[in-house]
């Protein structure tokens, strides 16, 4: 009994310091804990913390080089090491991409778009393009040189007036139907200074002994029509025509004394030019007018008169309410 108590003393003395070395290599030493390294593309590796120096891990497989940071057992699971978590472990779902600065598009941005001043072809800086209106002008006035036959003591003598440049005054008051068509009353005075009267073979000129001076004067009223072309810019053009009467009134002082004659006639007219926008329902216009009196008849209806012109280079405002 004694030998068999001795016996197993012995055999526990023997096993004592194995059992001691296996304990000691399972014990996890404390200053040198376990890390991980995670990569760009996502790839997490756990290894210990003497193992980062070892070696200079520029990640060239996992593109470019890894942080490092504490590892949890108990968060990221059980990784053998030196193996990558991402085999073991769920990979964390990829966030939605957030748009683009550039690509935002906000109900302020669509607004201010929409709110950019416009040129000044648009309705509201061009003004009202229907209702009523007011126009006046003023220009040069050319009268071409009348020729008539006048019977004196039974024979016909022919006579020929020239004149000099002169003035014109216009008004109308206008409706515009429309952005393109508008219809207006105009009332105009046009004054021309005699240059020279011809009678037969005798040419007399103003300021002469045997002629002092004379004057011819016209008063149209026109019933007009007139056709614009609309367009994006400030400018548009226009042309247009106008039926109705004219009083022609003409007088002249001789050394015989004065003489005047005056009558209503039936003339024409044809208008072209074009407008410039410069404030909303003020327009700036220049215009060339051509007034005819088909038939024009002096006081007495004692001679026979070819057809009269006269035209007009002018320029003048439009007010648009």
């Amino acid at each position: 009994m004694y030998n068999y108590v001795k016996y197993i003393l012995a055999i526990l003395a023997l096993t004592a310091p194995m059992v001691g070395l296996a304990e000691q290599a399972v014990t996890t030493p404390t200053n040198d804990p376990m890390v991980m390294k995670i990569y760009p593309d996502g790839t997490k590796i756990v290894v210990r913390w003497s193992e980062i120096g070892k070696a200079v891990d520029n990640g060239e497989k996992h593109g470019g080089a890894p942080r490092i940071i504490a590892y949890d057992p108990g968060k990221d699971g059980i990784v053998p090491i030196g193996q990558p978590a991402a085999t073991v472990s769920t990979a964390p779902s990829t966030p939605t991409p957030m748009p683009a600065a550039s690509s935002v598009v906000t109900p302020e941005s669509s607004n201010a778009a929409n709110t950019t001043p416009s040129p000044m072809s648009d309705t509201n800086d061009y003004g009202p393009a229907e209702g009523f209106g007011f126009r006046s002008n003023v220009g040069v006035a050319f009268q071409q040189s009348q020729s008539l036959r006048v019977l004196v003591d039974g024979t016909s003598v022919y006579n020929s007036i020239t004149f000099q440049p002169g003035i014109r005054f216009d008004i109308e008051p206008f409706y515009n139907v429309t952005d393109w068509f508008s219809v207006g009353v105009e009332g105009a005075f046009i004054y021309n200074q005699i240059h020279s009267v011809q009678a037969g073979d005798v040419t007399v000129y103003s300021g002469d002994s045997n002629f002092g001076n004379g004057a011819f004067y016209q008063v149209p009223i026109l019933a007009n029509v007139r056709f614009q072309f609309p367009s994006d810019g400030p400018f548009r053009g226009f042309c247009g025509g106008g039926v109705g009467g004219v009083w022609d009134f003409i007088t002249v002082s001789t050394l015989d004394g004065n003489g005047t004659s005056y009558q209503w006639n039936y003339t024409f007219q044809l208008a072209t030019g074009f407008t410039y926008n410069v404030a909303p329902g003020l327009n700036l216009e220049t215009s060339f007018k051509a007034l005819c009196t088909p038939n024009p008849l002096g006081e007495g209806a004692d001679s026979q008169t070819k057809a009269a012109y006269s035209y007009t280079a002018e320029v003048g405002l439009a007010y648009r309410f």
